[in-house]
């Protein structure tokens, strides 16, 4: 089974989307004759089918001209030729005509010029054109004829006549102008109501279209003036704008310029609204139009027209508008015409438009995000208002023990909204004063004012206070303000990490430490988990056993009292200080167990075996041992594959080998180490299992740097060089670049540039081929692809392409980043996403450039609201986005941040920036505001200069840290880890300090040292006191916990030998043992993932993340001395108002492992490796480990014979395909000249052609030698061997393995026939005529056995090509009962079966979800019917003693159990519940209560005759035998309305048929023992024909079989004359050489089966019944080519179309085999690959399931809801030149087989490049 990879599949839906102009007009027409037979020349029929369906299936076959569909039967007849027609009642025959290739040529053009219109417009007309003579049908009558009647109707007023015979004129001779009065016609007609006359436009709509398409000239512009009149009465007004144009160029006429003139008032570009942003500074009037205006290149002064100075336009998207005008002020302009839009339409004529600016509304709001009053500033708050000169009042307190709960109900740093206020008052704070203030006012300017809310707070309690402000006198309750704060003088600091909480508590003031102040630490529960005192240095400290509670126990909240004077907090659920730009990067801080974990490679194989390792260490890197840990491996699909309880190797190692089984699912794995399996991994890594062949040689690209700026030009350096360690030399180099936008550059991390919603495109470029020189080395000078129109940074992939000599590539990829030339502006936003209404913004803004950049910042809301209009009867939508101006303002901009704070309420909104400075530069974010908003936003300290005097210390050591402060202060110097190691607390004055700090043990392999600068507020001068804080890493050397590893190898080495290896490790302490593990892999495996050798020391002795979260108050403290003083008016203490599988490919993989090993006495370890006859690098690798120490090697050893031999020939061949073996012989080392060539083949290849003797090498030198062969007319494994021989007498061999195998669909024929007492039956070569004589196989079976043509069967089940879950199950379920006769069949022994039978297990176990669930193709659940089946299997295999596995076997049981317990009522279904209900009976799991409930009550609801079966079965295997017979005599009453005949239009969720369900009640009832049912009365024919059974109408025949035979001895036959003993089953393999007699010497008829396999004798015919496939090859660019005739190397896109002819609803199944020179390029491991990338091919939705083997592309797909057409895409390469056999691509319904379709087949030609 090959890798379930559907991403990369193209899957398209199509209906009825043109794809080429050719697809504008029908192929062919139809036109219908009633009440006539067209006798003869009949093609297959189609029966249970419509007249629709008939004519569709007549249209695709092309040697279908005609077609008699017998109404009464449904039966359709599609015939080669129309003969004379002969009265038939019933009968509706069609003839089809041919359209002629000059109307698809005017079509073509036409097309061009209707844009205006949709790709819908155009697949409907063409469907309409497709059926219309299904509409009207014309008979033979003359075509003027119906129109001389048409209009007569017309005219006399019968407008539905006149129409109908218009259309049937249509039908005859499908003229232009007749559309043009059939779609007249329609739009005439009156309608009885709405729906019907929607009906009718609609139609009128798509004759219109047609009639375009087939005029011109004067009567195109009459077709498109009735185009014009239907889009406009479909609600598409604005597409008449250009359906008149067009026709006044064809013909103009007064009263078309009238009526182009109407439209363009009504529906062309026009002003749609006006808005006026008041509520900023500065104001603005804007014109929103209909479109969005033209993007660049446009003075839109031009287009102004107006009196005023000093006005500018802006245009962005759909509107226009006007800065520089003032409040309070009216304004008159006009629009000109010709203003444009994007579209290219201009405004038809002036607008005029009158706007008044009136005053803003007032407001207050308070600014900032702060919280923290400091005690000694005064006790002001600054308030912004704007026209108001008085601001009502009150002041809210919070008691203690409410802090947190303002937190947690998000009250706390957002305005009380009016529905909260009474509920905070009443719950959660007290009202505690209320007044006015008298603040400063500008008309129309936000002004702060210092509310001095100090004289408010004297002599009341310290805490947390909401102050809210409104408009004063203002009369209402909206556009309030509120202020938290708390007043006072304590500064919080923590840290937090793995070992608590720290606190520091320091005077705001003086930032001398408060000591003895009470610290709590409280829980997202509110209770006080740990409290705390403060020492002399103002520490405090909780230690992790307090501090590491989860849910409700989680710490959420310090709060720090000093005495009944002072209090303070600090919140633990804020974000912590994103410090992400100094230097913090690395790995995760390690915990207390502390894994590294390996495996052998990156990428496996189906059936290779996993060897992993892991090391488990402390902090210090010291062995944990006896540790249990768990290895659990995952698949893809996040199914767990398999868990391992790992066994210590010693040392806190652990070494395991985990084997992958044959059918495992492609993809992604995880190999996850745990401690406790239910909690998270302790590591984790990720490997690929997929087909793939090593490479063989290795390609590296060299860029100068790893950033450029844009447009750039590197010289770029390629090597190539074979993995045996010659360069390639001569082979080209291609490649691709594709440059995609970043909005973020590394060396600034959180910051976006460029515009959020104004990404550019994309761009690409291709460069190559160029051709590496002797040494293996190209450089090429790359033009960078570039960004239109706009500088902006972007990401630069460049992948590079070689191609081996076999033809396979070898790609890599380098990715670099593009930085703008020009200095581009940067936005950062200090909040996630989204932000609490009524908060502040923060931002920091920089520019990348020297020098300071003036910009001006624009605030604005983002409002989207919608556009209805009417499109084809429906009404519909698209998004209109319009932007209201909040605040503007200026500043400007360095390398260091500039703070923004925006205040915003509920909406999104965008800030955007921008420079006219030096160039255009804009940059713009996007957010939003609600109350969902983030608790808060980070972050981000000023930054303090740092730094240590040495890269890396010792334990013992002492660092410097120098600190240069700004000005002087106090400094917090720590050092941490992911815990809190040292501290010191110094005070600096305003220059450089140096501050020692002694090196310990603590800091494991590498600490931070971080310095906080905090200054006092009593002396700080600046607007608002801040802190800064630096942060260095400190790297400490490993010492003695680094063993020093090295490989002891040969450099080089001779294949098909041993490879010695020796580890030496020294560092070791006196007596530890020392651990190993050595792997010994490819090198052209490891390439394929980029896979790196396992490093311990990096993994514990390299930079980790900064493992501790700061946090502190400083960021919040409120400014007070910003704005104009204010006055308090003291008022009362009044209270609140009222407010509210593949096959795994066959080429030997080399990947070696050897471990555990133990070091020993002299430090070494040992192992030997032994080589294959490889040639190429191996890398060797190693991992050592000791109690106290870790360590690693590599080594590269060259394996290659003196003269390297590398033979590369199909992966595969079908018979007589001719190919050539390619040898690339290099010399690499030993003596030169002469050297003899022997090439030999086994019978499967024939070689041809005049051989080389002998070659002559020089040093070093490499030819190509070319060995042509044809595969004889046979399957089998080829082998072809080489042999050369050196100077010196060495023979090198090399042998390469080639499957011959033929591809092309099976057939399958069955002779079923009654010997008589008497007669006899003759099988002889003339049985397998129309059969390939080669591996064709009959089975010849008699006797009760042929009755049901079990054998037949059998082998069908066998050589089912597919292996979904049910399929799996349904080969496998007939071998626990019918062992004997699948061994007569050659299947396998009792064990091969057995093993079988197992494999089955095991392999829809692997689809198995964790719910228990079953997926069809991979693991996945909801599919009831398929989990009761696969868990039937399951059940019955171990009833029959085959090991199935507990865990997941009862997993299953619980499934069923839970989906019988939540299953819905129903009145049509209860298919899965039955079969569950069967199932957990069996296993004494069913309650009886429900199956009694069931029968008596739901037994007329259930859907199908095999569901009242399996009821009845499971009722009886709880001894209810009068129920049980009560629903098999229901199922077999179903089964006899209307008898067996298939109702195919019905999609079976059971993936059943009526024949399946009679075979399985006859095997339920049977095996229930229920005597109601006279058994041999109700069996009928349940054998289905064995070439058209499904597999479930196989697998339920076999089991009645089973059921009803007791002796399946062929009693009475002579064969070849002797009695035949036992069951009658012959297998005839191959044509028969002799004749073979079967007799009937018995007294009774006897049954004879001889059922053929085989593929046919000769080419494959396309065919088709209810679906027709085709196959076509496009270039990337998506232009059709012929494969016929290829050049190796070329890439193609493979297209299957799959077209429904006439098939119900199915599950189809694709399955399109290669010819032997193409590879399907893997995107899993070849970039290229992805069929997504190339803009020539669309992409859609992805089939059910996609493999790509070696030898074919096979898809499932689900065809369903009147889809008529699906297309499969993938990306082949013409690998290997020759001629080849092109198999036929099939589809087939998995599950109605005789719905089924095939391309014919060909040959294809791969010319050497």
């Amino acid at each position: 089974m090959t890798r379930t990879l559907a991403v990369a599949v193209c899957f398209f839906v199509f209906l009825g989307l043109p794809l080429h102009a050719q697809d504008l007009l029908p192929e062919r027409t139809t036109l219908i004759i009633r009440d006539t037979d067209l006798p003869g020349n009949d093609l297959r029929p189609i029966f249970d089918t419509t007249l629709a369906d008939c004519n569709a299936a007549c249209r695709v076959d092309p040697d279908c001209t005609a077609f008699t569909f017998n109404s009464v039967n449904n039966s359709c007849f599609p015939k080669t030729a129309a003969a004379d027609g002969i009265a038939y009642s019933g009968a509706l025959s069609g003839i089809l005509r041919d359209t002629p290739d000059a109307a698809h040529a005017l079509a073509a053009r036409r097309y061009g010029d209707l844009g205006f219109l949709q790709a819908s417009d155009f697949s409907s007309a063409l469907a309409q054109a497709n059926t219309l003579g299904l509409t009207h049908y014309a008979g033979l009558f003359d075509p003027d004829d119906w129109r001389r009647s048409a209009r007569s109707a017309f005219a006399d007023g019968n407008i539905l006549g006149a129409m109908r015979r218009m259309g049937a004129a249509i039908t005859v001779e499908d003229r232009g102008t007749d559309w043009t009065a059939y779609a007249t016609y329609l739009l005439a007609i009156e309608p009885e109501n709405r729906s019907e006359g929607q009906r009718f436009e609609s139609r009128a709509l798509l004759a219109a279209v047609n009639a375009t398409l087939r005029t011109e000239g004067e009567e195109l512009a009459n077709a498109l003036d009735v185009l014009a009149e239907a889009l406009e009465r479909r609600g598409r007004g604005r597409d008449t704008i250009p359906a008149l144009r067009l026709a006044l160029t064809q013909a103009a006429t007064p009263d078309r310029e009238e009526a182009l003139d109407r439209v363009l008032g009504l529906y062309g570009f026009r002003v749609t609204d006006t808005r006026v942003d008041v509520e900023a500074d500065f104001p603005r009037i804007c014109a929103i139009f209909s479109e969005p205006l033209a993007a660049g290149g446009v003075i839109y002064d031009d287009f102004l027209q107006t009196t005023l100075s000093d006005v500018a336009v802006e245009a962005d998207g759909r509107q226009l508008c006007l800065s520089g005008v003032r409040h309070g002020q009216r304004y008159e302009f006009t629009l000109r015409a010709g203003l444009p839009a994007a579209s290219g339409e201009v405004l038809h004529a002036p607008v005029t438009l009158r706007q008044y600016v009136r005053d803003r509304a007032p407001s207050v709001r308070f600014a900032g995000r702060a919280y923290i009053l400091p005690a000694s500033a005064g006790g002001t708050i600054p308030l912004v208002g704007v026209n108001t000169d008085l601001v009502d009042l009150r002041l809210f307190h919070v008691a203690d023990r409410n802090i947190l709960r303002t937190l947690q109900e998000q009250y706390f740093g957002r305005p009380l909204a009016e529905w909260q206020v009474d509920q905070f008052a009443e719950e959660i704070g007290e009202a505690v004063w209320q007044g006015e203030a008298e603040v400063a006012s500008e008309v129309n300017r936000g002004i702060t004012t210092r509310v001095p809310i100090g004289e408010v707070l004297q002599d009341r309690a310290p805490g947390l206070y909401a102050l809210e402000a409104r408009v004063g006198g203002a009369g209402t309750s909206e556009g309030g303000a509120t202020q938290w704060f708390l007043v006072s003088d304590l500064g919080l600091t923590s840290i937090s990490g793995a070992d608590g909480v720290h606190v520091l508590v320091r005077s705001l003031a003086t930032t001398e430490a408060h000591a003895g102040v009470t610290v709590d630490l409280i829980s997202e529960s509110n209770h006080v988990l740990a409290t705390s005192e403060t020492d002399s240095d103002g520490y405090a400290y909780f230690p992790a056993a307090i501090a590491a509670g989860e849910q409700g126990a989680a710490p959420a909240l310090l709060t720090a009292r000093r005495g009944d004077t002072d209090l303070a907090f600090l919140s633990l659920r804020d974000a912590e200080f994103d410090l992400s730009d100094r230097g913090v990067e690395g790995r995760a801080p390690a915990g207390p167990i502390d894994v590294f974990l390996t495996t052998d490679r990156g990428i496996y194989r189906a059936g290779d075996t996993i060897h992993m390792t892991a090391l488990a260490r402390d902090p210090q890197v010291q062995a944990i041992s006896d540790l249990p840990l768990t290895a659990i491996l995952t698949r893809p699909d996040g199914v767990e594959f398999t868990r391992h309880l790992l066994d210590e190797a010693g040392a806190g190692g652990f070494v395991a080998s985990l084997p992958l089984t044959a059918d495992v699912p492609r993809g992604t794995w995880r190999l996850a180490i745990h401690a406790d399996p239910d909690a998270r991994p302790l590591r984790e890594v990720r490997l690929l299992v997929e087909d793939f062949l090593p490479e063989r040689l290795d390609l590296t690209i060299d860029l100068p740097a790893d950033t450029f700026g844009s447009g750039a030009s590197p010289i770029t350096d390629f090597r190539a060089d074979y993995l045996f360690g010659a360069p390639a030399s001569g082979l080209n180099i291609t490649g691709r670049m594709a440059l995609t936008p970043i909005r973020t550059l590394p060396d600034h991390p959180g910051y976006q540039f460029g515009r959020y919603d104004a990404l550019p495109d994309p761009q690409f470029a291709s460069f190559g081929p160029i051709e590496t020189d002797a040494q293996g080395h190209a450089a090429l000078t790359l033009e960078f692809p570039q960004f239109e129109g706009v500088d902006h940074p972007g990401q630069l992939a460049l992948t590079a392409e070689i191609t081996e000599g076999s033809g396979r590539p070898v790609e890599r990829r380098e990715t670099v980043t593009i930085v703008p030339f020009s200095a581009v502006i940067g936005i950062r936003p200090l909040f996630d996403s989204t932000l609490p209404e009524g908060v502040e913004a923060p931002f920091h803004l920089i520019t990348t450039g020297a020098e300071p950049m003036p910009v001006r910042w624009t605030l604005n809301r983002v409002e989207q609201r919608y556009q209805w209009y009417r499109q084809n009867g429906n009404w519909t939508w698209e998004p209109v986005t319009t932007r209201q101006q909040i605040a503007l303002g200026e500043t400007v901009l360095t390398t260091d941040p500039t703070e923004l704070d925006l205040p915003v309420e509920w909406g999104s909104f965008e800030l955007r920036v921008e420079s006219d400075s030096g160039g255009f530069a804009v940059s713009s974010v996007g957010f939003s505001a609600g109350w969902y908003g983030a608790e808060d936003g980070t972050d981000t300290p000023d930054a303090l200069e740092v730094s240590l005097d040495a890269e890396a210390y010792r334990p013992g050591d002492t660092a410097t840290l120098r600190i240069v402060p700004r000005t002087g202060g106090l400094a917090l110097v720590q050092v941490v880890t992911d815990r809190l190691i040292d501290q010191q607390i110094v005070q600096l004055g305003d220059d450089p300090t140096d501050i020692t700090l002694p090196v310990t043990g603590e800091w494991g392999a590498g600490a931070y040292v971080t310095a906080t600068l905090i200054r006092p507020l009593d002396t700080e001068s600046s607007p608002v006191p801040t802190r800064a804080i630096g942060i260095a890493h400190a790297a400490v050397d490993p010492g003695d916990r680094a063993l020093q590893a090295t490989l002891e190898v040969a450099e080089t080495m001779r294949p098909r030998g041993p490879m010695d290896v020796a580890l030496r490790v020294d560092g070791a302490l006196p007596g530890e043992v020392v651990h190993a593990t050595i792997a010994a892999v490819d090198l052209g495996i490891l390439n394929l993932t980029s896979f790196d050798s396992p490093d311990p020391q990096g993994h514990y002795f390299g930079q980790r993340r900064l493992g501790m979260a700061f946090r502190d108050i400083y960021g919040r403290l409120i400014d007070s001395r910003d704005g104009a003083e204010g006055r308090i008016r003291q008022g009362g203490d009044a209270g609140a108002g009222l407010r509210m599988q593949a096959d795994p490919t066959s080429e030997d993989l080399v990947a070696l492992f050897s471990g555990p090993l133990t070091v020993g006495d002299d430090g070494t370890a040992r192992a030997t490796f032994d080589m294959p006859a490889f040639n190429g690098t191996i890398r060797v690798m190693a991992t050592a480990w000791s109690d106290t120490g870790v360590g690693q090697a590599e080594a590269d050893v060259i394996v290659r014979d003196p003269v390297v031999i590398t033979a590369s020939a199909p992966r595969f061949l079908a018979p007589s395909d001719a190919a050539s073996l390619l040898l690339e012989i290099t010399h690499t080392e030993g003596p030169t000249g002469e050297m003899p060539l022997a090439i030999s083949a086994t019978p499967e290849i024939q070689i041809f052609g005049q051989i080389i003797p002998a070659i002559t090498l020089a040093e070093g030198e490499a030819t190509r030698v070319t060995i042509p062969f044809i595969a004889a007319d046979r399957t089998g494994t080829a082998e072809l061997s080489v042999t050369l021989t050196t100077p010196d007498g060495t023979d090198i061999l090399q042998t390469l393995t080639v499957p011959v195998q033929a591809n092309d669909p099976e057939v399958t024929e069955t002779t079923r026939l009654t010997l008589a007492p008497g007669e006899s039956f003759t099988v002889d070569s003339a049985v397998f005529t129309g059969f390939h004589p080669e591996g064709v196989r009959a089975i010849l079976s008699a006797g009760p056995l042929a009755r049901y043509d079990v054998a037949g069967l059998l082998q069908r089940l066998d050589r089912y090509p597919y292996g979904c879950s049910e399929q799996t199950a349904s080969r496998a379920m007939p071998l626990l009962y019918l062992s004997s006769v699948a061994q007569a069949l050659d299947l396998g022994t009792a064990d091969d079966l057995n093993t079988r039978i197992e494999g089955a297990i095991a392999s829809v176990l692997t689809n198995q979800a964790a719910n228990g669930g079953f997926g069809l193709w991979q693991a996945s659940s909801g599919d009831l019917w398929l989990d009761a089946y696969v868990t039937d299997f399951l059940s019955r295999a171990r009833a029959e003693g085959h090991s199935v596995p507990d865990i997941p076997f009862q997993s299953a049981l619980d499934n069923l159990a839970n989906a019988v317990a939540s299953h819905p009522d129903f009145e049509n279904g209860g298919e899965g519940l039955a079969y569950a209900l069967m199932v957990l009976a069996r296993e004494g799991q069913a309650s009886m209560g429900d199956l009694r409930y069931y029968a008596d009550v739901k037994v007329t609801d259930f859907a199908t005759p095999l569901a009242l079966g399996q009821l009845g079965a499971a009722l009886a295997m709880y001894g209810d035998q009068p129920r049980a017979d009560a629903m098999f005599i229901a199922g077999f009453a179903r089964l006899t309305l209307p008898g067996l005949s298939e109702d195919t239009r019905s999609w079976r969720v059971d993936y059943g048929s009526r024949q399946r369900d009679a075979a399985g009640l006859i095997a339920l009832a049977t095996n229930a023992g229920s005597l109601a049912v006279n058994m041999p009365a109700s069996v009928v024919d349940i054998a289905p024909s064995v070439a058209d059974a499904s597999t479930q109408e196989a697998v339920w025949a076999l089991l009645a079989a089973h059921a009803l035979i007791d002796n399946p001895s062929a009693e009475g036959l002579l064969l070849d004359g002797a009695p035949i003993v036992g069951p009658m089953v012959q297998v005839l393999d191959d044509a028969p050489t002799q004749t073979r007699v079967i007799e009937n010497t018995g007294t009774r008829d006897e049954v004879v089966t001889l059922t053929r396999f085989g593929r046919p004798d000769g080419p494959t015919e396309a065919y088709g019944n209810g679906y027709r496939i085709e196959r076509e090859y496009l270039t990337l660019d998506g232009a059709p080519v012929d494969p016929a005739q290829v050049t190796q190397g070329t890439r193609l896109v493979t297209i299957l179309t799959v077209i429904n002819t006439g098939a119900p609803d199915g599950r189809l199944m694709v399955n399109d085999p290669l010819p032997a020179g193409f590879e399907i390029d893997n995107p899993n491991l070849l970039q290229s690959g992805d069929v997504r990338a190339f803009d020539g091919v669309d992409v859609g939705a992805s089939p059910v399931m996609s493999e790509f083997r070696a030898e074919r592309f096979l898809s499932a797909v689900d065809m369903r809801y009147g889809v008529d057409r699906v297309r499969l895409g993938y990306i082949v390469r013409a690998v290997s030149p020759g001629e080849f056999h092109h198999p036929a691509a099939s589809v087939e319904d998995m599950y109605r087989p005789t719905y089924r379709a095939q391309t014919a087949s060909g040959r294809i030609s791969v010319l050497e490049e």
